[in-house]
């Protein structure tokens, strides 16, 4: 059955609240994804900024940064390798999260009958178990969906890098007119490939949930979806962009009175600023969630073997 984004959007949120728990979750997986990444970065700069505090000006602080790296120590050396051996969990976690997340959300949306306007109670599937479940039987699809978004991401910032270095090299050559040519050429079609990228990204994790689906299964469904309803997607992401932005400009206000009343008090400031980023970052793992149940619900629509595989839901 074919959804319209407002469709979507109303299976997502159903969806979700019949299973609520996930955004608890996702919000704690946040947290945690988080902390990985500050302790796993907090080694490094702890050994290469070790005797810069109080060394001088700004000038010689760098001199130091960069003759530290320049020498790279064993110690340096180990703790390069323990903070990627810690990001590479918190990308494992990561993956794990999502897994059981997209698991509970799709397997919701199998279950509930098929259509726009469905009650919550058709919805309901949530269980600690199943969400453990899901995340250890779809980790590694998710994982590998990871890798291989960061190849592609890769291979865009260096595309991007060579056209920057035109850039440079055609302005300094031919005038402000080629850099401006070279610019506005090479400016539309990395956007579009970036835009591409993450839109494929969030539909193709959108399908590794499904019963027979893999890293190259899901690709493939990402890219026919997005081509096929890229309407439907944009406007889905806009939505949520503009959600997103609504949200921070409500807290903006707060961050901003936060500032000035505790202007005098360094440390409590700091703490109020940290409880209101804490206090954000639930709703907008909200809308977050809320884009995963609208983007399982169009992936699963415009996936015909979902509805050959289980026909008593068509039926119903």
């Amino acid at each position: 059955m074919r959804l319209s984004a407002l469709d979507c959007l109303r299976r997502g949120w159903t969806n979700l609240a019949a299973n609520w728990e996930l955004v608890l979750l996702q919000w704690l997986e946040w947290l945690l994804l988080t902390a990985l990444l500050a302790l796993g970065l907090f080694l490094p700069l702890l050994i290469v900024g070790a005797n810069l505090v109080g060394s001088g000006n700004a000038a010689r602080q760098a001199e130091a940064l960069a003759r530290r790296l320049a020498d790279l120590s064993p110690a340096l050396l180990l703790a390069l390798i323990a903070m990627l051996a810690v990001w590479l969990a918190s990308l494992l976690l990561h993956s794990y999260f999502q897994a059981g997340a997209y698991g509970v959300l799709a397997a919701a949306d199998r279950q509930a009958l098929p259509g726009p306007r469905r009650s919550k109670e058709f919805f309901r599937t949530f269980s600690l178990r199943d969400f453990l479940g899901w995340g250890g039987l779809y980790m590694w699809r998710f994982f590998g969906v990871l890798l291989l978004f960061g190849v592609f991401a890769f291979l865009l910032g260096g595309a991007a890098l060579l056209w920057l270095i035109f850039l440079g090299v055609g302005g300094a050559q031919w005038g402000s007119p080629a850099a401006l040519g070279i610019g506005c050429g090479g400016a539309l079609p990395m956007g579009f490939l970036a835009l591409v990228l993450g839109l494929w990204l969030h539909l193709a994790q959108a399908d590794l949930a499904r019963d027979g689906s893999s890293v190259r299964a899901a690709s493939r469904r990402g890219i026919s979806v997005l081509g096929r309803r890229l309407g439907t997607v944009i406007a889905l992401f806009l939505v949520a962009l503009v959600a997103g932005l609504a949200l921070a400009i409500v807290f903006f206000p707060l961050g901003a009175a936060a500032d000035a009343l505790l202007s005098g008090a360094p440390l409590m400031r700091t703490l109020v600023r940290f409880l209101l980023f804490l206090l954000q970052s639930l709703p907008n793992t909200l809308l977050a969630m809320v884009l995963a149940g609208a983007l399982v619900a169009l992936v699963r629509s415009e996936t015909p073997s979902e509805s050959r595989r289980y026909p008593e839901v068509q039926t119903a």
